[in-house]
């Protein structure tokens, strides 16, 4: 009820200011906000604190005045962030908000957050107003919390664009007390370097902001702004997240919706236009999401996840949708993230409709949703995958039972083609589901599991200035997969680790799968990272993050980047663009000499109106408002599917260079043994 009446309250605002006589005129250009009363639809009944204006960016000072409705009542209100009590600023009269960037800096100072040492922005941050205020009533009940934050003088659309606004208020000793504070080092760092007896390096040291689980869980206050205006509010959960990058100053943070803190879910369009993983519509809510600082390319162009993430889509695997933003911290600046889906139980329930309840998630190894138990139906895939021959044509078939073939073949190749050294074929960051019990109406309740796309950030040539387009990361990945044991002792634990790298080397004997993957290779390639798309969307995604990237390394360092912020960040960009640009150049070359193939050919083709049909090429769906081309090798047969529009029908196909099983069936099979081109004609 609290999260729709915010909603409402934001709404009616808008419209109370379009009609009242001298109200501000709401112009984002102008770095302005609303100045309504703020008094609709109130959070819990008619006694509730409210604000005579909105959270937004205004271009002069405001006098906020804080009302409750009940005589008697004393209300009382904080500015640093905190939850307000009957112990904080007694409220007189209305208050007087003004530009706070000349004010000292607070957290913003605030040291022992990274083992690599400080780093304190060299300057005064931009700083936002945030009020927090309660009131104690007569008969000894006390209101809910209201919060806003509110921007003085800070033109939003000059400095922050259109992306979303996040502020985030909590207690300060959520964040940075010695015991319980998750951002520092405190007192699991200083328990973990007496426990040390050799020397170490700054990412391996564990420190507060390095343990898990629902006690290292914090209560914040999340409002988010669009571009309009228009904000949402809840209370939520959060803790660190990452792995090495929780050592960074900027830190990464997941957010959970939970009864502890609200309502269950938050259902707002947080990420704008994400599509349900079955294509059956829009993802409507959220159980937990995340703010991503970059992991390992944090430091460096930010953008690398989120933009192979986004060209990765359409793939048979999950990928997390995502979108830029700025963050406030209890007021101050905290930089620019990238926020993205977050994978759980909840999120497969979200987008496939299936019981969040009969999921199963591992990652690396371990149960990440389920019960403990569950990790049983991984093992019994591995071993039996790992222990029989899979050239034996009824083992691979059962192999298939087990494992979404299309969706593995897929992440491999992604990992692959972007030359990922920190992936699946290393034994790390790979991530996959399934449901526990068969039998649900659903096409993915059949027990097989799947991929989800995670954390491809140590990729591209991240610490190699961009220059390794051209390593054999093929050749090196199956050589060491074919030397891996398939099941090693962990020496601290006495664990048995199973190597995923192992299952990948079994089931590549089999002349079947090595085709599968040869297709999605090419497919990486050809469809998803096609050179001009891929340029495209860099351009695009770049244009954004260069406006926000170089205040953000201002703000959090790193500590050894003294110079031209902006001029550094334009190098980094130009090093991935290079990778990226070149790899799709290099990638066909690789591939025939350490898969042993034939030399590839030049594969063209278009359709005689595509607004009339759309053209898949083993099963991967291509952009038909310009002719494709792409390389593929003959040493195997393609499978190309016309599938016409509604009204519209598949007539033939046009195919020279090449043989067609048949030129009349809308799916076919295409011999070739050099370049070639096909046009699928509709009517």
């Amino acid at each position: 009820m609290r999260l729709i009446s915010k909603i409402i309250a934001a709404v009616l605002a808008v419209v109370l200011c379009a009609g009242l006589a001298g109200c501000k005129n709401s112009d984002p250009a102008a770095g302005t906000a609303v100045e309504a009363v703020y008094t609709a639809a109130p959070a819990r009944d008619l006694n509730d604190v409210t604000f005579s204006h909105g959270s937004g960016f205004y271009a002069e000072d405001i006098n906020l005045e804080i009302i409750c409705p009940v005589d008697g009542a004393k209300i009382y209100y904080t500015v640093d962030g905190s939850v307000p009590d009957e112990t904080d600023i007694p409220y007189v009269g209305a208050i007087v908000l003004s530009n706070k960037s000349d004010s000292p800096n607070g957290i913003s100072a605030q040291t022992g957050i990274s083992a690599g040492g400080d780093y304190i922005p060299n300057g005064k941050i931009k700083k936002a107003n945030v009020i927090r205020a309660v009131a104690y009533l007569p008969d000894g009940t006390v209101t809910e919390v209201r919060n806003g934050t509110f921007w003085i003088g800070i033109n939003r659309t000059e400095e922050y664009g259109t992306v979303p606004i996040i502020s985030l208020m909590t207690e300060s000793d959520n964040l940075f007390d010695y015991e319980k504070g998750i951002y520092i080092l405190g007192k699991t760092y200083d328990d973990w370097v007496a426990a040390q007896t050799g020397p170490y390096e700054a990412w391996q040291a564990e420190g507060n902001y390095s343990n898990k689980g629902k006690e290292w869980e914090r209560p914040v206050n999340f409002e988010y702004i669009d571009a309009t205006g228009q904000s949402f509010m809840q209370d939520l959960g959060f803790r660190i997240m990452g792995a090495a990058s929780r050592n960074d100053t900027q830190k990464s943070l997941r957010f959970i919706a939970r009864d502890d803190y609200g309502p269950k879910a938050v259902e707002y369009p947080l990420i704008p236009d994400v599509q349900r993983s079955d294509g059956t519509g829009e993802v409507t809510k959220y159980k937990s999401f995340v703010l991503r600082n970059g992991g390992n390319d944090c430091n460096f162009a930010k953008i690398r996840d989120p933009y192979i993430q986004k060209l990765a889509e359409g793939g048979r695997f999950d990928t997390m949708a995502s979108a830029p933003c700025v963050v406030y911290l209890n007021g101050e600046y905290w930089g620019m993230y990238t926020m993205a889906e977050d994978y759980s139980d909840n999120y497969i329930e979200n987008n496939y409709g299936l019981d969040n309840h009969n999921i199963v998630i591992v990652k690396k190894n371990q149960i990440e949703e389920g019960n403990d138990e569950d990790i049983s139906l991984y093992n019994e895939m591995f071993d039996f995958i790992t222990t029989n021959d899979m050239t034996d044509e009824a083992n691979y078939a059962k192999a298939c039972e087990m494992i979404d073939i299309g969706s593995y073949v897929d992440m491999l190749a992604l990992n692959l083609y972007i030359y990922n050294e920190d992936s699946i074929f290393e034994g790390n960051n790979w991530q996959m589901w399934r449901v526990r019990d068969k039998g649900e109406a659903n096409e993915y309740a059949d027990g097989k599991w799947r991929m989800l796309v995670y954390d491809t950030d140590f990729s591209t040539g991240i610490y190699s200035d961009g220059n390794t387009y051209t390593v054999d990361n093929i050749s090196k990945a199956f050589d060491a997969a074919a030397e891996i044991e398939p099941i090693t002792i962990d020496e601290e634990t006495d664990e048995e680790i199973r190597n995923p790298a192992a299952m990948f080397w079994s089931l590549y004997q089999n002349p079947e799968f090595k085709e599968e993957l040869v297709m999605a290779m090419c497919n990486m390639r050809n469809v998803h990272f096609e050179n001009e798309k891929a340029m495209a969307l860099m351009d695009e995604m770049a244009a954004v993050y260069k406006t926000l990237v170089p205040d953000t390394f201002d703000r959090f360092g790193p500590e050894w980047l003294s110079w031209d912020t902006t001029k550094y960040y334009d190098e980094e960009l130009f090093q991935f663009e290079t990778f990226m640009d070149k790899r799709y150049l290099v990638f066909p070359g690789l591939m025939q000499g350490a898969m042993d193939l034939s030399k590839f050919a030049n594969v063209t083709i278009s359709s005689s109106d595509s607004a009339k049909g759309t053209i898949s090429i083993n099963e991967a769906t291509l952009d038909l408002s310009k002719e494709f081309t792409g390389r593929y090798f003959p040493d195997y047969t393609l499978t190309v599917k016309a599938e016409p529009a509604d009204g519209a029908s598949f007539k033939c196909w046009e195919c020279t260079g090449a043989e067609i099983s048949d030129p009349n069936s809308a799916v076919a099979e295409i011999t070739f043994s050099g370049d070639f081109t096909l046009k699928a004609v509709f009517e």
